[in-house]
């Protein structure tokens, strides 16, 4: 059995005798995933903490709130809090990401219908969601707000520029550049709940064709185009631009209060440089602390949407030729 802690051991041999038992890769986080095989009977999966813990932890109420909203995510079978795990439902290891590689959607053509549902999806997070999380414990709670953002700015030169690049000569106006996205990012006229890395390698495809959502534990307030554009600028996919317009109205329609069109499309775009360059700095954090290539493929991907973007609008513009300069458009 390949638990790493004796009392995880116990629980599994008492619980679940004869069972098999994986590890699957996990997240970015401290956590370890086991799948638990039950003979004869469904799988379920272990969230390992590695130490106790007390009251709820971020896993267990963001959770509660998603399925207070009716929306989908893996339902919570067991708490050990005096161990530190969690049992879940067992949502599959089949992600959108693997969907949309095996589904060839012609050129020129409409989206796929699996990206639409998860449009639609990112749509019910932010009509269904919102109110819950404004009645819960967590109303006061994190945001993804200016200071945040110019986090993530600083996270990216650290991580991408000097950590992965090794570019330690950049433009003196390029930080000012990042921090005026990052506060026209969180310019937004309304604040929604956000599943923050809302993207196809988190949106698992259910037997009846439908989409849940993993990794919901640091769900928060954000602009209401942010999971939007987490997973129409999706690091990990490809997606055909003339795709992205049809896809907005999409997601305008399915809120139950709708903002003005033209307006909401600005903030997209803005919000995408924001969340791409974001991207880059975890790419380029995780690629060097984990020395792995699982992030490198979608390097290119993205510098190449902001290669392609940057320059059409002229509030990144200036962003762009600081960027270009720098060398870390450079693919």
């Amino acid at each position: 059995m390949n638990l790493p802690r004796s009392e995880i051991g116990r629980y599994v041999e008492r619980e679940f005798p004869g069972a098999a038992v994986e590890r699957l890769a996990g997240d970015a986080s401290t956590r370890i995933f086991y799948r638990i095989r039950v003979p004869g009977g469904q799988s379920v999966v272990l969230m390992d903490y590695g130490e106790p813990f007390d009251g709820e932890t971020d896993d267990i109420r963001l959770g509660g709130i998603f399925r207070d909203a009716g929306l989908r995510v893996a339902g919570l079978l067991r708490v050990s809090a005096e161990v530190g795990f969690l049992v879940l439902e067992d949502l599959g290891d089949r992600s959108l990401e693997m969907l949309l590689h095996e589904t060839d959607a012609p050129p020129q053509g409409p989206p796929p219908q699996p990206l639409v549902r998860a449009v639609e999806l990112a749509a019910l997070v932010a009509s269904k969601g919102t109110p819950l999380l404004a009645r819960s414990d967590r109303a006061e709670g994190p945001a993804l707000d200016a200071e945040r953002f110019r986090f993530e700015m600083d996270f990216f030169l650290e991580h991408f520029a000097v950590g992965l690049r090794g570019i330690r000569e950049l433009p003196e106006e390029l930080r000012g550049e990042l921090y005026g996205l990052a506060d026209r990012t969180a310019a937004s006229p309304k604040r929604v709940l956000c599943h923050r890395d809302f993207h196809s390698r988190n949106l698992m495809v259910l037997d009846d064709g439908s989409l849940a959502m993993v990794d919901v534990q640091d769900a928060r307030w954000g602009p209401d185009t942010y999971d939007l554009a987490s997973i129409l600028r999706d690091a990990y996919i490809e997606i055909d631009e003339a795709w992205i317009d049809p896809m907005i109205q999409i997601y305008l329609g399915a809120l139950d209060d709708s903002p003005e069109p033209t307006a909401f499309g600005e903030r997209f775009r803005i919000v995408g440089a924001q969340r791409m360059i974001k991207a880059l700095g975890s790419f380029g954090y995780l690629t060097v602390a984990t020395r792995g290539g699982r992030y490198l493929d979608a390097i290119p991907r993205t510098i190449g949407r902001l290669r392609m973007l940057l320059p059409k609008s002229k509030e990144t513009k200036d962003l762009f030729e600081a960027l270009t300069r720098s060398g870390l458009l450079n693919t």
